[in-house]
């Protein structure tokens, strides 16, 4: 299929692709600036030079016929309405979101927040001091959410607001990222590397090193506290016991690990896990890890050349509760191929018998830069709806008392879904939190980390690392001078 949009104002043409992908991720879309309308099957006429003044109309059109038309007015859009960009872009969004859920009788039940964080939206109303049913009304009237998805969105501020607003700018959070993997997972788009040799790694390593010791200095000379660290990746866990004492022992020269309020490191796959490695974390002050099966079903495992086994999952969690940890988070992602609803149910029934404090519920996006993205067409499809599996998911979490707590969604995820953090009472990710709701500086380290620098207006500027490991080990110092010439500028 291909439809076609006639505009005047190229700046909508980014959003308005954003919301035709919640309907179609498939057909082609052409942006029109001159209007020959005879020429097309099926098109969207939209009337936006007058939107400086306030006002916009939107039309669908199918063989010549008017099949629906509608109009607003940015009067309409409160939550948005001090930026001025955004308030005209809300106002298409939903206009185009209302044609074309006519044309394809379907109803997002995200409505027209096609972004990665919808939460942002409901902070920024209760931030303005709305009311509840205020805030209520707008979310499902203006931006189209469902009675469901604003009621998860709610409950998620609920936890995370006692984070949001307190001294916030004095903090930062230092990610640190890992590019090496056993193997790549088809499902993975992250920057990583699966052969490798081990010098390499003490190599990379090395910059490393050199890379958290200048970012912590910077951090300290304008005066922000660190607030949680986290070990991403990649598998951090394929460090070795001395690379991983090396890289406390530099952030530890700066910073007092006892006085961090939460370390994290993704242990991650459970055929990378033992007790020396354990052992060190607990050592060197890591309170919350990650053991993350994916699914509990050997068969998928193999198929997403996941290398570990199901046995290995539970010897990784038993041996981490030996040792000590408390706050262990297992992920787990939905509609991976040919797994139906029983697959999914054996999967949650082994994984809140284990009782994990921490339960991530992704659902699969189809990311470029995966393998699996290449090769879909020779993997099983999923016999049930995925809407159906996620709220298995969801009751095995809620039934055993997991509570959401934060939640993102990205491009090209299935069934329009989203990714659901759980966690047991008072044992949230602090830092997971502040990531997705974009609250403090996060300062990050290692091949192709992105750095997000809080300004004064309250926005942030992102900085991305070299994403070639030769290029980062090479050019250290230009990443290095990147970040200190935004954290440091004057004002």
């Amino acid at each position: 299929m291909l439809m076609n949009f006639y505009l005047s104002n190229s700046e909508f043409e980014f959003d308005i692709r954003n919301i035709f992908r919640i309907f179609d991720l498939n057909s082609k879309m052409i942006f029109k600036y001159t209007f020959k309308a005879d020429e097309d099957e099926l098109y969207i006429i939209i009337n936006d030079q007058n939107i400086d003044d306030g006002y916009a109309s939107v039309s669908l059109h199918k063989d010549g016929v008017e099949l629906f038309a509608q109009e607003g007015r940015t009067s309409d859009i409160e939550i948005e309405k001090t930026d001025e960009k955004k308030h005209k872009k809300v106002l298409i969004k939903k206009l185009v979101y209302e044609c074309l859920s006519v044309y394809y009788d379907y109803k997002s039940s995200y409505g027209i927040l096609s972004g990665i964080r919808p939460g942002k939206l409901l902070t920024q109303a209760h931030m303005f001091g709305l009311s509840e049913n205020k805030v209520m009304n707008i979310m499902k009237e203006t931006y189209g959410v469902s009675d469901e998805k604003f009621d998860l969105l709610d409950d998620i501020y609920n936890i995370q607001k006692k984070y949001i607003g307190i001294d916030n700018d004095s903090f930062y959070n230092l990610y640190i990222g890992i590019p090496f993997c056993p193997t790549k997972c088809t499902y993975c788009s992250f920057i990583s590397f699966a052969r490798y040799e081990k010098h390499l790694v003490d190599e990379y390593v090395e910059i490393l090193m050199k890379d958290v010791e200048q970012t912590i200095i910077m951090a300290r000379l304008k005066g922000l506290k660190l607030h949680t660290v986290y070990f991403g990746g990649g598998t951090p866990s394929v460090l070795s016991v001395r690379n991983i004492y090396d890289i406390f022992d530099k952030i530890s020269q700066y910073e007092n690990i006892d006085d961090v309020t939460e370390v994290n490191f993704e242990a991650g796959r459970a055929d990378t896990i033992n007790k020396e490695l354990l052992e060190c974390l607990k050592d060197i002050g890591v309170d919350r890890i990650c053991i993350n099966p994916q699914t509990m079903k050997q068969s998928t495992l193999d198929l997403v050349k996941r290398n570990h086994t199901v046995e290995d999952v539970y010897r990784a969690y038993d041996l981490a509760k030996t040792v000590g940890f408390d706050s262990i988070n297992m992920d787990l992602i939905l509609g991976l191929p040919g797994e139906n609803k029983s697959d999914v149910e054996n999967t949650m029934k082994s994984i809140v018998e284990m009782n994990p404090e921490n339960i991530t519920i992704h659902t699969l996006a189809y990311k470029k830069g995966s393998k699996l993205y290449d090769l879909l067409k020779s993997f099983p499809e999923n016999e049930n709806s995925l809407v159906d599996v996620a709220e298995v998911a969801k009751n095995y979490c809620i039934d055993n008392d997991y509570m959401a707590y934060y939640m993102y969604r990205q491009k090209r995820i299935k069934d329009n879904l989203e990714n659901i953090g759980y966690c047991k009472a008072n044992k949230e990710s602090i830092y997971n939190i502040i990531i997705i709701e974009e609250i403090e500086t996060i300062l990050a380290c290692g091949v192709g980390a992105a750095s997000k620098i809080l300004l004064p207006n309250g926005k942030h500027k992102r900085i991305s690392n070299y994403k070639s490991l030769t290029d980062y080990m090479d050019k250290i110092n230009l990443n290095i001078e990147e970040k200190r010439d935004v954290l440091l500028a004057e004002g």
